[in-house]
């Protein structure tokens, strides 16, 4: 499965900052950024505490077995990086 990623930095108000990609199929693309507002509401970041938002494409590449099931199970996958809860 290709998937495209989509590189995501998210400054709130109080001073942190998120970075995480979405990971999309093409028939996705333009969701990318609710499902990066999705994710975001899932970590506890509510839209009034955003003071800045990015979720710009950044290449496409063959998905993992993870990133397929959860792209499965709810149209998107997140890779989580700086500032994010890793869910373990």
């Amino acid at each position: 499965m290709q998937v495209l990623v989509y590189d995501t930095h998210v400054n709130t108000k109080n001073g942190e900052y998120y970075h995480f990609d979405v990971l999309v199929t093409e028939d996705k693309r333009h969701q990318a950024p609710q499902f990066a507002d999705t994710y975001l509401r899932d970590i506890g970041v509510s839209e009034a505490e955003i003071s800045q938002q990015r979720c710009d494409f950044c290449h496409a590449e063959m998905a993992n077995a993870a990133v397929r099931s959860s792209i499965e199970q709810q149209g998107f996958a997140i890779i989580p990086m700086q500032g994010c809860p890793s869910g373990d």
